[in-house]
């Protein structure tokens, strides 16, 4: 048994107002509860998004679910391990085991499984000799609402990737999807998930570098970056393909330098994929089309101490 599923990550940050008005911008729903400010995804009942106000912006904890038997079977690990489980903190009392990985970030791990999200219609594409869309136009109205479907993934900053690898997949059941050669490491759930539900990328200090949230379509990817640099949101990369998870991709940054990934169309590896990972060179890594990665892409600004 083993982490089956990514259900919310939070974040300290200097300014809890500018914080919902950011996620309410980017179509997730955030209000207030207790003191932080708590975001969903429309048409989603579980919190994915948590705010906690505080001097700076830095990461809090991260939260996966699994089932009573494997919260069992990670809580004996973690103490053979010797890993010190902890009391929930005082902001966010949730249920489950809290414990620090290798980094010392804050990890809970709860017996829940993924709220369900909304289901789209299928995505109907024509290409050459195969017609699934006839008689109707696929260009979206330039007034349509966009709005994520789910939160899906993260990429933390970490001072050791081999050690938190081994902390993930040894410990917790995850499993290495793919890798860039020097940098990144990506993983998925080995119950079945999409190609990765957190990766983890090389820096002097430990941090969080972005959040994905899975959009419609492509058209969706694109069309909301228009709508975020008319609400003078700073632009990041894309829209492109990746290499890793295959997925359409557009990134923005939020009011404190750190990044929202907006995807759609990523690999899945169900349980039982005879999935084969792969190690991508930094030069192919990033992207099969679209922009250069920006110089920027992948400094840790809350090492930086940016607010």
């Amino acid at each position: 048994m083993a982490i089956r599923s990514i259900q919310h990550f939070a974040l300290t940050v200097p300014d809890l107002n500018a914080g919902r008005q950011y996620y309410n911008d980017i179509g997730l729903i955030a209000e207030e509860r207790d003191g932080a400010i708590v975001a969903h995804c429309d048409g989603r009942q579980q919190d994915e998004v948590i705010l906690f106000e505080g001097n700076s912006n830095h990461y809090h904890h991260v939260s996966f679910g699994t089932n009573e038997d494997g919260l069992g079977e990670i809580k004996q690990k973690l103490e053979a391990a010797g890993t010190k489980l902890l009391d929930p903190p005082t902001e966010w009392p949730e249920d489950g085991l809290w414990f620090r990985d290798p980094d010392d970030a804050l990890i809970h791990i709860g017996a829940v499984e993924p709220a369900p999200w909304r289901d789209d219609p299928p995505w109907l594409t024509n290409s050459p000799g195969h017609y699934d869309r006839v008689g109707v136009r696929a260009v979206a109205p330039v007034d349509i609402e966009i709005r994520p479907r789910r939160f899906g993934h993260m990429l933390l900053f970490t001072t050791d990737i081999e050690a938190k690898t081994g902390f993930f997949t040894d410990i917790l059941g995850m499993k290495v999807s793919d890798s860039v050669e020097t940098f990144i490491d990506f993983f998925y759930a080995s119950s079945g998930s999409d190609h990765h539900i957190l990766a983890f990328g090389l820096s002097s200090k430990p941090g969080f570098q972005h959040a994905g949230f899975e959009l419609g379509n492509v058209d969706e990817v694109g069309m909301i970056g228009r709508k975020l640099r008319e609400k003078g949101y700073i632009h990041c990369w894309g829209p492109g393909r990746h290499g890793p998870g295959s997925n359409y991709f557009q990134y923005f940054r939020d009011p404190w330098n750190s990044i929202t990934e907006f995807f759609c169309d990523m690999d899945y590896i169900a349980a039982d994929s005879d999935w084969q990972p792969k190690t991508w060179l930094n030069s192919e890594a990033a992207a099969d089309w679209g922009p250069d990665l920006p110089a920027d892409f992948l400094t840790n600004f809350e090492a930086l101490g940016s607010t």
